[in-house]
């Protein structure tokens, strides 16, 4: 079966929109690769649920993302929003718009474990001509504040998550899987992101990376692509 890829995008949504016609790293990244819906997941510190907004579309995806998120114990509020703005937005990232669009908005302060079961959860749309994009989108953050997907730190981050899930398999395997701690609380909005999307890539390394400079530093475009 074949897969969509996955791409976590960093940027500054409100610069980039902007900007001219696609042809960054998203772009190409998804170049042959046909899809029908997008679902964009995104992060925010001023929700305490997750909450699932139709933008486009008859709601379809929306719905699949509901039921899939739902069946697994998330407590999602689902409501209508305006589409202007992120269709703007995935005119600067993708060639051809979708005719379904919706966004998962994800609260931060759940456990690295509960980011995770999202992007497990969410897995299957990659199956189902659904291209899901993990928008860490820098609008609003003051200089410095927050994770910097350039930082080596962050790159450091993904190599022990997979890591940790090799020795995590091994032990497994030897009947000695240990016991899962509910771990910490998460608070960075792009930390918590990406866990997700490691899960939704297949808890393995993206295979792809990109970054386009445009004008200044907040006009940068980066990001990963899980492309199996």
């Amino acid at each position: 079966m074949n897969k969509l890829p996955v791409l976590f995008v960093s940027c500054n949504a409100e610069r980039l929109q902007a900007q001219g016609p696609a042809g960054f790293g998203p772009a190409r990244m998804i170049r042959g690769k046909p899809y029908s819906a997008v679902v964009l997941i995104s992060t925010s510190t001023e929700i305490d649920t997750p909450e699932i907004l139709q933008l486009k579309g008859s709601g379809v995806s929306a719905d699949k993302a509901h039921s899939l998120l739902a069946g697994q114990g998330f407590k999602l509020v689902v409501r209508s929003g305006n589409s202007a703005e992120r269709e703007s937005l995935l005119r600067t990232l993708l060639t051809a718009e979708p005719g379904e669009l919706a966004e998962l908005r994800l609260n931060t302060g759940m456990s690295e474990q509960e980011y995770r079961r999202v992007g497990v959860c969410l897995e299957v749309l990659r199956e189902q001509d659904v291209l899901i994009i993990c928008l860490d989108d820098k609008t609003g953050y003051k200089n410095g504040s927050g994770v910097a997907l350039h930082e080596s730190h962050l790159r450091d981050m993904l190599n022990s998550w997979v890591q940790n899930q090799q020795w995590g398999a091994v032990m497994s395997f030897k009947g000695d899987a240990g016991r899962q701690s509910p771990g910490m609380r998460l608070d960075d909005p792009t930390v918590c992101l990406l866990n997700a999307a490691f899960t939704l890539g297949g808890s393995r390394f993206p295979q792809r990376m990109f970054s386009s400079g445009m004008d200044n530093a907040a006009q940068t475009l980066s990001g990963f692509g899980w492309m199996r």
